[in-house]
């Protein structure tokens, strides 16, 4: 609870740990099989951000009875089971009850050596950071709700979503990450400050260099998304930005993503040759964003933990 992590490590024997993780939320959009994968994909990312395998998943599902039709059902959790069997994970069962409010998630499973977590409180300074997938789903989805998307916008917003972790987590594996967590609920400054309050250091974007959705400014002309400022009062007091930033950029920044990229601490002779590596995996928008550097003493009142520049 200390540093936020993804997801909960239990040590069963000396080399061996439980790495487990729960979520659920609300359809982004319309297509039951469509949101079932991205459900998978967005429940077993936790897994994967703290650098484990999963091994299996139980479904969490909560719909109002009589309103929803029995082939809608069947086709997401046919969704959220492709995803596991591409993930090699095994379901195991699950629960479903019924009330007004529609949810559907999963809770899963992952082991891995107790000495490889890729935990959210170890950044060194001069390590550079790599972002594995495009921001911008929150506008995209307030888009989509108002009939505003375009079919290929629709289908890359969705198909990031609906892409693993696991390309890129295992892409990772064999570099030298000190840091690594995923960017979901609170959004690219959420998650990553923590990342850097944990290790008492200051991660440093450029702004202009964060991969975005193709049409993400243009769409914020228009739309915006009821969460776009969800964890402002969380990381803004600690956020300092450059002059020369686009005033449109901090909003998207702390914007909630829904099954988004790996943010990622990594060895800066190591970014050519991991950014590879992602790029052939399938992560084609995989960047390097910013740096690690020296963060605030520990009595300055007003620490900066975030920069953008």
């Amino acid at each position: 609870m200390e540093t936020m992590d993804d997801a909960g490590v239990f040590r069963i024997a000396p080399d061996v740990a439980l790495v487990q993780t729960v979520d659920f939320f609300y359809p982004v959009v319309n297509d039951p099989y469509r949101f079932g994968r991205i459900v998978a994909a967005n429940s077993l990312s936790d897994i994967w951000a703290m650098g484990a395998r999963a091994l299996t998943a139980m479904n969490l599902l909560a719909y109002p009875a009589g309103k929803i039709p029995p082939e809608s059902i069947e086709w997401l959790l046919r969704g959220g089971s492709e995803k596991l069997v591409e993930s090699g994970v095994v379901l195991m069962g699950g629960h479903t009850m019924e009330q007004e409010e529609f949810v559907y998630g999963m809770s899963v499973t992952g082991v891995l050596h107790p000495d490889r977590v890729r935990t959210n409180a170890a950044a060194r300074i001069g390590d550079r950071l790599l972002l594995t997938k495009p921001l911008g789903t929150g506008v995209y989805s307030s888009g989509l709700e108002k009939d505003g998307l375009t079919e290929e916008q629709y289908e890359e917003f969705v198909a990031s979503m609906e892409r693993l972790n696991k390309y890129a987590s295992e892409a990772l594996d064999p570099f030298d990450v000190s840091a690594m967590t995923d960017v979901t609920g609170f959004g690219l400054l959420g998650h990553a400050f923590p990342m850097a309050r944990n290790a008492r250091v200051c991660l440093t974007f450029q702004a202009d260099r964060i991969p975005l959705f193709r049409d993400t400014l243009h769409l914020m002309a228009t739309y915006n998304t009821q969460q776009v400022c969800k964890c402002r009062q969380y990381v803004w007091p600690s956020t300092q930005v450059g002059a020369g930033v686009d005033a449109r950029l901090p909003l998207l920044f702390m914007e909630a993503q829904t099954s988004g990229g790996l943010l990622v601490a990594i060895r800066p002779d190591q970014v050519d040759e991991a950014l590879a590596a992602l790029h052939v995996a399938g992560d084609r928008s995989a960047a390097a964003i910013g740096e690690v550097v020296a963060g605030p003493e520990p009595d300055d009142p007003a620490p900066v933990f975030l920069r953008l520049v």
